[in-house]
């Protein structure tokens, strides 16, 4: 893409540096440094369309039990927290407007991206979606030709047996499809401590298997794919904003003459910051280097979109990753760092990025905030599996109450099913058309699935303690980083200790009670206000 992602020059091997100079940018993943005793310095300072492919290792090794994470804890962006897939997924065979829904977003947009979910696997949540629909929908199925079939022949024999025939079968199939429901799934596969990734069913369908694969990859992979001014979609809402700017050309004193500052390049930058954030000490942490682009920018760009009428690149290349270091490129590289916490359902992320031109460097950071779920999300809890012996009455209780409206909305559901396929069809064939005859299509995410269910409402003070906690240590930890790396490179560090202690004061006027910014509102009885707008719990947003 013009302008995108220009072509480096083959005769040097990195991005211009604060000097005008140019050095080597690696971008190779580093493993993390010595810890630090943060606090104690902290202290000193003050239906069903197109589409897995085999997961990644840091993905199979956590499948097989919840809450474990690998040892290389902070090494990658794509380790998931499986209680809160845990929470999805039950959500889905809750609530089938949810699971519709779900499969709406990730499988029924076949040349879009998909948001990174933070703390769940939206894989193996779309997974249980499309089993919760494909199950009520044979069900469906099977009551309404019982019905057809019952009163055709009822009429045609004059007598009551056949109705009465498929009246009793019509209440096992409900009871049966209740039954799989709640004991055989919820409560054998979703209560706390017996969920497994590796349980979700796959779909017989190769153009779906095909999507989540897809999808999966985007999951995995470091390259962003946003629409609008949502750059930072599935990360939740920002709770802060800061930046320094500071005269890298200007070399430190040393028996009172000026030193010459050693030149760096943005990457090598970014990359200190990368090791810094990943000595964190936290269990639940994810740092790496990802590449942001809005949707409607990447089609130019084979790198980005390798065709044109599927998805975007699942990842951005080393080359990439510099280019998006320019100052104004389209495309922009961030450090990022997902901190999870409450068993993924809270999440911490911070976006950094460095820019420097002709001496000057600007390093920006915010922080966003991902909060709990709703507590409509958290009913899978209230479950528990029971004895065979009470099985079987509270299934047969189920069929008999729900046989009149499952009758009667029988044929209205299967008919919704079989217009749902060509209506995908039509769909995607008219953003086809639309493509090929140059309209400018958002291959942009829509919102993600871990974003839609939250709740403003903290279960108590830890939550929002940890939030302040990570959002803290984080800034510390990049902050003395920063530092580190400025001396290394003999900068002089005047301009730079002055912003230090200016950001060091504001963060220790943060308030538990008050964590809040623009949309978000972690705080006992908060409320978050943007735009002079009331944020609204998730219930009343449905609403």
């Amino acid at each position: 893409m013009a302008g995108l992602s220009p072509e480096p020059d083959r005769g040097g091997t990195g991005v211009p540096s604060a000097n005008g100079h140019s050095s080597a940018a690696g971008l190779t993943r580093s493993t993390p440094g010595e810890s630090h005793d943060l606090r104690e310095e902290l202290a000193d300072t003050g239906g069903i369309s197109a589409g897995g492919s085999v997961p990644l290792d840091g993905i199979s090794k956590a499948a097989g039990a919840s809450g474990k994470q690998p040892d290389d804890h902070g090494s990658s962006l794509s380790e998931t927290n499986w209680e809160a897939t845990r929470y999805l997924a039950a959500a889905t065979q809750l609530d089938l407007k949810y699971a519709r829904s779900v499969v709406s977003y990730i499988v029924g947009e076949p040349f879009c991206a998909v948001a990174p979910a933070a703390g769940a696997d939206i894989v193996v949540v779309t997974r249980w979606a499309l089993a919760a629909l494909r199950r009520r929908a044979w069900r469906d199925l099977i009551l309404a030709c019982l019905l057809v079939v019952g009163v055709a022949v009822g009429v045609g024999v004059w007598t009551l047996i056949p109705i009465v025939v498929m009246t009793v079968l019509a209440v096992f199939v409900v009871a049966y499809e209740r039954w799989v429901r709640d004991e055989k799934i919820i409560a054998r596969k979703m209560l706390r401590g017996r969920f497994r990734a590796q349980d979700a069913p796959t779909s017989q369908s190769q153009r779906i298997e095909k999507r989540l694969a897809v999808v999966r990859q985007q999951q995995n992979g470091n390259l962003v794919v946003f629409r609008d001014r949502s750059t930072f979609v599935g990360s939740g809402e920002e709770y802060s904003y800061d930046h320094i700017m500071v005269n890298v050309a200007l070399g430190k004193k040393k028996n009172g003459k000026r030193l010459q500052p050693i030149p760096f390049s943005t990457p090598q930058l970014h990359e200190a910051l990368e090791t810094a954030l990943k000595s964190m000490e936290f269990s639940d942490i994810r740092v790496g280097q990802r590449l942001y682009v809005n949707g409607e920018h990447i089609t130019s760009d084979p790198r980005l979109l390798p065709h044109k009428f599927g998805p975007p690149a699942t990842d951005a290349s080393a080359d990439l990753l510099r280019d998006g270091c320019n100052p104004a490129s389209e495309s922009r590289t961030y450090v990022c760092a997902e901190i999870g916490g409450w068993k993924g359902q809270l999440v911490v992320s911070l976006f950094t990025r460095a820019v420097q031109s002709r001496g000057s460097l600007q390093v920006e950071w915010m922080f966003r905030i991902l909060p709990p779920l709703n507590t409509n999300f958290l009913l899978v809890d209230r479950r528990y599996e029971l004895p065979v012996i009470a099985q079987i009455p509270k299934a047969a209780a189920t069929g008999v109450l729900w046989l009149v409206p499952s009758l009667i909305w029988a044929p209205v559901a299967l008919g919704r099913y079989a217009v749902v396929p060509f209506k995908e069809l039509v769909r995607a064939r008219r953003q086809s058309y639309r493509i090929r005859r140059g309209y400018a299509f958002n291959y942009g995410s829509p919102p993600s699935i871990r974003e839609g269910p939250i709740s403003y409402r903290r279960p108590h003070d830890f939550v929002a303690a940890d939030a302040l906690t990570f959002i803290v240590l984080a800034q510390h930890t990049m902050l003395r980083a920063l530092g580190r790396f400025f001396k290394a490179h003999k900068i002089d560090m005047k301009q730079f200790a002055s912003q230090e202690q200016t950001i060091i004061n504001k963060v220790n006027k943060y308030n538990v009670d008050k964590i809040k910014a623009q949309n978000v509102a972690v705080g006992s009885k908060s409320r978050a206000s943007g735009d002079k707008k009331k944020s609204l719990p998730y219930e009343e947003q449905k609403e």
